[in-house]
């Protein structure tokens, strides 16, 4: 098991605070830059969660029943802190909108598909940066005949499923289930699920939002391990029936 005085060898950038600081830094250049973005008080807010998720880990890497585990934990940290201000900044840059920014900023920090975390891609569509077993996403690529917000593809071994998420979709009343809630939102464009959420949503609660790509993900995930013989998994569904 991996002790603190292990764990602050192998994590020597990081104290208390710095990824707040980071994120805060991020902020003031897209301001200074003339960059749409949302306000300093959701930095300021994101910044915290930034911290209290490094905190997690770190916790788990103390707390961890192998070192395996805990030097992964320490690894997902050591990753976030040396990417975050400089993925802050070009995630906003890219969204474009303050909506979205918000969307991708908690993709960035919570995002996986049930099985791998997220990957942003930054040169979409260049086959080197798809993983053989993972899910890479990007904002406004154009897919088929549309333009959606945010477009991931799930990869399995040369086989895929696509995801496309809309962010300025009218306010409405969805239900209260998980899964009848995300069956609700979740439309079909040209062959793609398309999963459509208001911006008061994203603005009251991103990281719920966040969940329910999440979820669908791990759907779609599912649906490529049981494609490729892995595992038996049990069939199920977020897509509009017929």
């Amino acid at each position: 098991m991996v002790n603190e005085q292990e764990l602050s060898k192998l994590t020597p950038r990081w104290s208390p605070g710095t990824f707040r600081k980071m994120v805060i830094a991020a902020a003031t250049k897209l301001a200074d830059h003339g960059v749409r973005s949302p306000s300093m008080k959701f930095f300021e807010n994101f910044g915290s969660e930034c911290e209290d998720w490094a905190n997690e880990k770190i916790d788990q890497a103390i707390t961890a029943g192998s070192d395996e585990e805990a030097v992964s934990c320490i690894h997902d940290v050591r990753r976030c802190l040396r990417s975050v201000e400089h993925d802050v900044f070009l995630l906003v840059e890219e969204a474009i909108d303050p909506i979205i920014s918000r969307l991708a900023l908690n993709l960035f920090l919570y995002g996986n598909d049930g099985y791998n975390d997220l990957q942003h891609c930054h040169a979409w569509g260049a086959s080197s940066d798809e993983p053989e077993w993972g899910t890479i996403w990007s904002m406004h690529q154009t897919i088929r005949d549309f333009t959606p917000a945010f477009l991931f593809k799930i990869c399995m071994r040369g086989d895929s499923r696509f995801l496309a998420v809309e962010c300025h979709a009218p306010t409405r009343i969805l239900p209260e289930d998980e899964r009848d809630r995300l069956r609700a939102r979740t439309l079909m464009i040209s062959g793609v699920p398309v999963i459509a959420f208001s911006p008061s949503e994203i603005e009251a609660d991103a990281c719920a939002c966040t969940n329910e790509i999440c979820d669908a993900l791990a759907i779609l995930a599912t649906e490529l391990i049981d494609l490729n013989n892995i595992d038996s998994v049990m069939r199920i569904d977020f897509r509009p029936r017929s």
